[in-house]
């Protein structure tokens, strides 16, 4: 079923112009056999197709290995997703996180093609994102909370949600919306961490109507992006639903344009927001903290 889901969206991908990513390619690496699975190549044609990876595997697998598997499997890009809070919960989880900003550092090095960093719902707050992105990533994707909610999945498959140390910390981390906006006021701070998110953040988190996707480009993000969606569609729906519902998102973000007066996305990024204050605070404050930590 995972394999016919991934075909079906790297296929409206391709249709639509917009990249796709796989799943963990942690699986191949211990079971090539499942190497078809993440071909993705061939249905989504000539859109990025990203492969992905979780940061603790970077230490348990030689970089070189990583790379070639990127490669083998036609990808033009690699995510590698940050998990702390789901690993911190999770029956048997790898909590080693002493490493993970080494092992970044040292796949932009020896990678030749785009490393992105991407949350799991706890969200990157600027301060991290500008660490990552002077270490040579080329994208920062927010997923801030507001979407699935891995350490509530987590609580429920230990069969005592109520009572369970993961039930309590529901909902934790940055929303997306206040990320976004954090990153929006670096950017038009200017100087060199201005320079460095300007056009590398993506916005994900809780994406699911086609208005959150312009609102999202709204908030200043470069690309937006989202999970649960275009699963549930593919599996409900198939092909037909996926080019429907992306149709949807592409009639939103142009009406948003035009209903805001910007005239392009580029303007529609600038325009001016009205922002719940308590929102914009968060923000301001999110920014402030990650300028600091670049001057010292």
């Amino acid at each position: 079923e995972g394999n016919r889901l991934n075909r079906l969206l790297a296929e409206a991908a391709g249709k639509h112009g917009i990249a796709v990513g796989t799943g963990s390619i942690r699986v191949m690496l211990t079971h090539p056999e499942t190497r078809s699975d993440f071909e993705l190549k061939k249905s989504a044609g000539n859109v990025p197709v990203l492969a992905n990876i979780g940061a603790a595997q970077l230490s348990q697998y030689p970089l070189e290995t990583l790379v070639e598997t990127v490669k083998s499997i036609g990808a033009d890009g690699l995510y590698v997703h940050l998990n702390p809070a789901q690993e911190l919960f999770q029956e048997g989880g790898d909590c080693n996180f002493i490493n993970w900003y080494e092992g970044i550092a040292r796949l932009t090095d020896k990678a030749d093609f785009p490393i992105l960093v991407k949350e799991t719902g706890g969200g990157i707050a600027p301060s991290e994102g500008l660490r990552l992105l002077n270490l040579g990533v080329s994208f920062i994707d927010v997923a801030g909370s507001g979407g699935t909610d891995w350490i509530a999945v987590e609580a429920y498959s230990r069969g005592s949600y109520e009572n369970s140390a993961a039930a309590s910390f529901k909902n934790h981390g940055y929303t997306t919306a206040e990320l976004l906006l954090a990153y929006r006021q670096i950017a038009r701070a200017g100087g060199r961490s201005g320079s460095l998110v300007s056009d590398s953040i993506i916005a994900s988190g809780g994406l699911r109507t086609p208005r959150d996707f312009a609102v999202s480009l709204a908030c200043g993000s470069h690309l937006a992006a989202a999970a649960l969606p275009f699963i549930r569609l593919a599996s409900e729906g198939g092909i037909e639903a996926l080019s429907e519902y992306i149709d949807e998102i592409e009639i939103g973000i142009r009406a948003a344009i035009v209903l805001g007066g910007s005239g392009s996305i580029e303007n529609f990024r600038k325009s001016e927001l009205r922002i719940v204050p308590e929102i914009l605070d968060n923000a301001e404050n999110l920014a402030e903290e990650a300028l600091k930590a670049m001057d010292r």
